[in-house]
């Protein structure tokens, strides 16, 4: 039985799903570094959920999604809050972008914010956990984050940083002392030149360097991704690109469930080479391709 275990800690989230009608069409657990745990727990890994969520419907929902496919959530505190809520809304239009489907904070019936950020989660994990090699899967990055990193040993750290608002208003030094924690980082493309402005750098080779990584990995949506790690102590940078390029029906979730399958394979291979590159850009576009040409985020 494999020692590894996969974590995930921070604010469980709710998915409403909208047509361009605004009628609701779906309910789901949401949430990047949720989504991407419940894709490893669907591909049969150990995995438990640290964070917190509303004794109401809505987390009743988001809990029972996690539960589902064997992701542990006794670790879930739920507090006298409501439940975050991601209002997804999908355009009424047959050939979808990757920036088509529209992701608000915002509820579009109400108007009225219905995600918050806190910073009270619980931050310690069970004794019998303690021993076990654990991959941490993070896509926010609060000091409650990074308190909870802190208190765990042998842990691998695993950040998916896919959107400005989460990197937008700190600093060069706090960003570098949270991210030198990483082992892997993907990064959204998008999301690259603002990262390298704060972070004072130009490329991705210096943040490889400057994070001291075992692999960096950039996606570009439909265009592949980019893997960048050091062999016999040079760098090297492989592009990929799908041979398939699948319909898009809702294109929520496609990189939460790259970014878990890259998780899998680095937490198993033996070493990063052109074959691993390789084989795990395969599998990880492959079950992108299954997210996306379904509606929701995780895969049915």
């Amino acid at each position: 039985m494999s020692n590894k275990v996969f974590i995930s800690h921070g604010d469980i989230i709710l998915d409403n799903v909208y047509d361009g009608d605004l009628n609701l069409i779906k309910q789901d657990g949401g949430g990047s570094n949720w989504n991407s745990l419940y894709n490893l727990s669907y591909m049969g890994e150990n995995c438990y959920a640290i964070g917190t969520c509303g004794k109401d419907v809505e987390g009743d929902i988001a809990i029972s999604s996690l539960k589902s496919h064997g992701v542990n959530v006794d670790l879930i505190r739920r507090d006298d809050i409501s439940t975050n809520i991601m209002n997804i809304i999908i355009p009424k239009k047959s050939n979808l972008g990757d920036d088509s489907i529209i992701h608000s904070w915002y509820s579009p019936i109400t108007n009225k914010r219905t995600l918050f950020f806190r910073d009270d989660l619980p931050i310690n994990i069970p004794s019998s956990l303690e021993d076990k090699e654990i991959y941490v899967l993070l896509d926010k990055f609060e000091t409650v984050n990074l308190d909870f990193i802190n208190n765990l040993k042998n842990r691998k750290v695993c950040l998916d940083i896919g959107h400005v608002r989460f990197i937008e208003h700190f600093s060069k030094q706090y960003l570098t002392t949270f991210f030198q924690n990483g082992c892997l980082v993907q990064l959204n493309q998008n999301v690259a030149p603002l990262l390298y402005e704060r972070l004072q750098i130009k490329t991705p080779f210096e943040l490889f360097n400057l994070l001291d990584l075992d692999l960096l990995v950039i996606t570009k949506g439909k265009k592949g991704a980019s893997f960048i790690f050091k062999e016999n102590n040079e760098l090297v940078c492989i592009d990929k690109s799908p041979e398939v390029i699948a319909k898009v029906i809702d294109s929520s979730g496609a990189g939460d469930a790259f970014f878990a399958t890259v998780i899998k394979e680095y937490a198993y291979a033996d070493k990063i080479d052109s074959n691993f590159i390789s084989h795990t850009f395969d599998i990880a576009n492959e079950n992108s391709r299954a997210v996306i040409g379904q509606l929701g985020s995780r895969r049915n």
